[in-house]
């Protein structure tokens, strides 16, 4: 079977994680750190522990309080919602983009509005240059959700340049993976004062990232296994994708519980993954193209280029018939596809909120299909293969 995802091992990874025992560098960090703001072209970039820790240090850093509003949008992974530590107003999101609309985070800013998330998702840039002017006139912060989109651009700026703030995510599914952690950018030298002077103190622990790495390892030996078809179809049957799903993400959660330092074994991985970043782009986005020109009538690709040029985080597309069936075909024929809350999460029902029907039908209707940089030619034009056999 064909997996969703598979994570590309790289014999480097191996050589570094042997080497951490032995190593004593401790410039690993700064100098990745640096690479890291001179490819932004920001002032300041700071390793976190994760994505999510760069996000609550931001939030931390423009002084969110519990009573203020923070607009989000509707259609995001649920599991942020608890980290932020204010009132949440999910805007709608773009039909065409799945990103956050500035039309509809114009309606939902009060004079009690603190921030507005601005999530570029699967790598498409969304509309920041509006939605900083809608922010700006009103004195509000923006922080850019750049977990998807390392490496994409508007108006020839990195994404990630244009808020108060920027987080990135290095888990072992995006574009510049090291066995997790994350990164802060920032132009506003208080806003990374404050984060500097909050991680600090924390301790310089290798061992999170070489077990988050260990795992990692495990599980690809069992999704290049035979193992992998008949536990996926069980696993992401109708009666247990749901228990599965929530297991799968609190196992990984509690790896990256730990608030320790970045490490010089993640820095060391992270650079060469940098380096490589813009290629792997290029790439992949070549293979999205060539995939969404070859989608049957009844699917509708993403507009990943109506703001910016993307990066690549995923191929995710609307399919206007009963995902969940469509689903079980594809299984049957050695293809593994994510649905719904697999895919992101409807953050408006979450909330309990019924405003944001974009953000609904995009969650229903959204398919995510297997396209990754370790997928080979042959499963590529399975995938094409499958795709017109379907239509």
């Amino acid at each position: 079977m064909i997996p969703r995802r598979k994570i590309p091992i790289d014999p480097h990874d191996i050589s570094e994680w042997i080497n951490e025992f032995y190593t004593t560098s401790n410039t690993d960090v700064h100098n990745f750190e640096s690479a890291f703001k001179q490819y932004m072209g920001c002032q300041y970039a700071i390793a976190t522990t994760s994505g999510r820790d760069a996000l609550e240090l931001a939030l931390d850093a423009i002084h969110i309080q519990s009573d203020d509003e923070i607009i989000i949008p509707a259609y995001t992974l649920g599991e942020l919602l608890p980290l932020i530590n204010a009132t949440l107003v999910p805007a709608d999101i773009e039909k065409d983009t799945f990103n956050i609309n500035p039309n509809d985070i114009q309606r939902k800013i009060t004079n009690k509005t603190k921030a507005i998330l601005a999530t570029h998702l699967f790598g498409a840039p969304c509309d920041i240059e509006t939605i900083c002017q809608l922010a700006n006139e009103k004195n509000i912060a923006v922080i850019e959700d750049c977990a998807h989109a390392a490496g994409a651009s508007v108006s020839g700026k990195k994404a990630g340049s244009f808020g108060h703030a920027a987080i990135f995510s290095l888990e072992v599914n995006k574009a510049v993976s090291t066995y997790g952690g994350g990164i802060l950018t920032t132009n506003e030298k208080k806003i990374a004062d404050v984060v500097t002077t909050r991680i600090s103190n924390r301790k310089h622990k290798p061992v999170p990232a070489l077990r988050k790495a260990f795992i990692t390892w495990m599980e690809e030996m069992v999704i290049r296994s035979p193992l992998y078809a008949p536990l996926a179809r069980i696993l992401f049957s109708d009666q247990i994708s749901k228990q599965f799903e929530n297991f799968y993400r609190g196992t990984h959660n509690r790896v990256r519980t730990d608030k320790v330092a970045y490490s010089n074994f993640q820095a060391r991985i992270g650079m060469k993954r940098l380096s490589k970043l813009d290629r792997r782009n290029y790439q992949l986005n070549r293979r999205w193209n060539q995939l969404a020109s070859a989608l049957p009538k009844e699917f509708i690709p993403q507009n990943r280029i109506r703001c910016g040029n993307p990066s690549f985080y995923n191929f995710v597309c609307l399919y206007n018939k009963d995902v969940k069936i469509f689903r079980r075909k594809f299984s049957h024929m050695g293809i593994d596809v994510g649905i719904n809350s697999e895919v992101m999460d409807d953050c408006a029902r979450l909330l309990d909120k019924n405003d944001c029907p974009v953000a609904n039908y995009v969650h229903r209707h959204a398919v995510l299909f297997p396209l990754y940089e370790s997928m080979t030619e042959k499963e590529f034009y399975r995938l094409l293969a499958a795709l017109e056999k379907a239509s």
